[in-house]
């Protein structure tokens, strides 16, 4: 079977289409900043287009802010979480934008998750954010389960579900308890 140039045009295409992670995006941007400053330093005289250096260190500065998941994130990390993403029969987009948004409260994954509550238990939604948290940790923060004498509240099933320790002698503290 011979393959036609429309073929290999279709795979480049394709290609094009992956799903890429904010981590991803963050390595490839700072490994073509690295490839653009050696070009630089071979030769003087090469000029990249402005438009393209503003909008790579735009973005590199957005990735790397204290608020984006991507900063702290490893590889290693990513993979861990999509191992135990499978379980739950999530789309490819759903688990990506886990990923990106790191969710630390059931409200937040509900916004993730496409008909989530006709999908999943309160249970699993509240196993899911642990497993995330344990997963994709927040520097210098140790997750646990919400532990509460009293019987929860709607507000606090969805809003204080994941609390976030920055005690340091409390940093290996993973609490079982849950409502």
């Amino acid at each position: 079977m011979t393959r036609h140039a429309s073929d290999l045009k279709m795979q480049i295409i394709e290609k094009r289409n992956a799903q890429l992670s904010n981590h991803e995006v963050l390595a490839l941007l700072r490994e073509l900043d690295e490839k653009q400053k050696e070009q630089v330093r071979i030769n003087p005289q090469i000029k990249f287009a402005e438009n393209l250096k503003t909008i790579q260190f735009e973005v590199i500065q957005n990735l790397t802010s204290l608020q984006s998941p991507a900063r702290t994130q490893t590889p290693e990390q990513i993979e861990s979480v999509l191992f135990e993403l499978k379980k739950y029969n999530l789309t490819k987009s759903e688990k990506l934008q886990i990923i990106n948004l790191r969710p630390q409260s059931i409200a937040e994954l509900e916004l993730i998750i496409e008909d989530c509550e006709d999908r999943f238990p309160i249970e699993t939604l509240r196993e899911m954010i642990y497993m995330i948290g344990v997963n994709l940790p927040i520097p210098g923060k140790v997750v646990r389960r919400l532990e509460s004498g009293n019987e929860p509240t709607e507000e606090d099933e969805v809003l204080t579900f994941i609390h976030y320790e920055t005690d340091p002698k409390k940093k290996n503290i993973l609490s079982e308890n849950v409502h």
